[in-house]
């Protein structure tokens, strides 16, 4: 059966629309001699391989090289990108236009075939099938193109949520890809975004203008430095030798004012410390396995507290993984309120009226104020009997146990992260024995989740996703902390830097 899908909470995008006013104009002379420079955390680690990683840090260094298909904005509305339109023909079955007109920065054109050559590369070859975003498209068995405009992707189980999910998949150049492999694409990048790499040194890329991209920019020269202390991007930004910083403190805010200025964003994920309950299919030996312990942390915390005196009391305390812009938000779910007493009476019927001693695993740096966020939950938990331990470690270090549930702790730090395609199922997925290395399960929620992922009625799908985080919050597989902010600072002088769910429009921005 055919069918057309329209736009139902930011979902899926209705056949027919077209993307207006997304081509970069060309700037005046001044413009175009400009360099834009910007400073972030780090460097993608993978260099120029875009499967390896769809949100910070390496976005900020990819929105500059390639597009994808479909692009998925800070509030969630799919957006027409290299592909301008799309149909669902069947329940496994859905067809792209692609737009005409488009090239590489290499002098290929950009064709039907040549996606369904990426996507195919992506899912069969060895080097890449098992990356970050192989695995985010796991639902793709197949694509092919019908004709030269027209690329149709077959999925392994009904699908509702592709085109956001296309959001994830990056289009190098297809004979660049085929010819010199993932290795070749990593060591020189060739897309169709607004900037090519001229020289990718240790911690610093140099960009040139790409006059003919579909989104040509309106500087000539781009710029983006790793720069790891925040106090370093700060000064750097202050005195002029960048216009751009990611990653800004809360704590720093204060000092930019005059020629530079601080832009403060809820983003679109929630801070959390994952509960571990099971490896695999056994249960561990932990009063975490207990669900009143679990609700009794919940309470113990004061997230409000921490949203006032550490987040510039632009954050929110929550109750559940999705933020109020992504499809399945529940608004009838609150945050645990901070409740010391009930926490001590739910511990002590719990059997642990004494508290007890536990530790997680934590990596600092990758939200604002989050050393001082784990601090305090630290204490707060002191409160109620519970001693944390925190062990800091470094992201590699997170990933390796995080990829093989390898943990010896019985929490560990995980973010609900909706982005890049600001649909909730991945990060629920995560939290539930739907999970290969599952480390939390409920077994008759992870089944109305699993029945939620291929309704293709997005009304019914979003209904059946709230009623999962009403579950989620009353059996909570998470000590949920804060919806948290992002911050970006910037010279008073630039214009079009507007960071649009980590993705910065960098065709657009130019200098005053």
């Amino acid at each position: 059966m055919r069918r057309s899908i329209a736009v139902q909470g930011g979902m899926v995008l209705v056949l027919g629309i077209a993307l207006s006013a997304c081509g970069g104009g060309g700037g005046t002379k001044a413009a175009g001699e400009q360099t834009l420079k910007v400073g972030v955390d780090s460097l993608p680690a993978s260099q120029g391989n875009p499967f390896n990683s769809a949100v910070s840090p390496g976005v900020y260094t990819y929105a500059a090289i390639y597009d994808p298909l479909t692009f998925v904005d800070a509030t969630g509305q799919v957006k027409p990108w290299l592909a301008t339109e799309w149909k669902n023909t069947s329940d496994t079955t859905w067809n792209f236009t692609i737009r005409d007109g488009v090239t590489f920065s290499n002098g290929e054109t950009l064709t039907a075939q040549g996606v369904a050559d990426v996507a195919n590369y992506l899912k069969q070859n060895p080097e890449v099938k098992q990356s970050v975003v192989a695995n985010d498209l796991a639902t793709i068995k197949s694509a092919k193109a019908l004709d030269g405009k027209t690329v149709e992707f077959t999925t392994s189980v009904k699908d509702p949520v592709l085109p956001n999910k296309l959001t994830e998949l990056l289009i190098p150049a297809p004979k660049a890809l085929a010819e010199g492999g993932v290795k070749g694409i990593a060591a020189k990048p060739v897309g169709t975004g607004p900037f090519q790499v001229e020289n990718w040194g240790g911690n610093k890329i140099t960009f040139t203008a790409f006059e003919k991209s579909w989104r040509a920019p309106k500087a000539g020269g781009l710029e983006i430095q790793a720069m790891q202390d925040p106090a370093s991007r700060l000064q750097a930004l202050q005195s002029g030798q960048v216009d751009l910083i990611t990653g800004v403190s809360p704590d720093q805010v204060d000092q930019m004012k005059g020629a530079t200025q601080a832009e403060v964003s809820l983003g679109n994920q929630v801070m959390s410390l994952a509960f571990r309950t099971v490896k695999g299919k056994d249960p561990v030996d932990s009063p975490l396995t207990d669900k009143k312990v679990r609700q009794a942390l919940n309470y113990a915390v004061n997230k409000q507290g921490i949203a006032d005196n550490l987040l510039l009391g632009k954050a929110e305390p929550v109750g559940q993984g999705p933020t109020e812009k992504v499809v399945g938000h529940n608004p009838d779910v609150q945050a645990y309120p901070y409740d010391p007493a009930k926490a001590k009476a739910l511990l002590a019927e719990a059997g642990h009226p004494n508290g007890f001693a536990m530790s997680a695993d934590v990596v600092v740096g990758s939200f604002p104020a989050d050393a001082d966020i784990y601090q305090a939950v630290k204490q707060d938990l002191a409160k109620v009997g519970v001693n944390l331990t925190l062990n800091q470690m470094t992201f590699p270090n997170w990933m390796q146990r995080y990829t093989g549930n390898s943990w010896k702790t019985e929490a560990f730090g995980l973010s609900w992260n909706a982005l890049p395609t600001m649909d909730p199922t991945r990060a629920m997925t995560n939290f539930t024995c739907l999970r290969a290395a599952t480390f939390f399960c409920d077994k008759p929620t992870a089944d109305h989740l699993s029945a939620a992922l291929t309704n293709m009625d997005a009304d019914k799908r979003a209904a059946q996703l709230r009623k999962v985080v009403a579950e989620m919050h009353e059996n909570p597989p998470a000590l949920y902390l804060v919806h948290q902010i992002t911050i970006v600072g910037k010279s008073a002088g630039l214009e079009g830097a507007k960071d649009d769910n980590r993705f910065f429009r960098y065709d657009q921005m130019v200098k005053k």
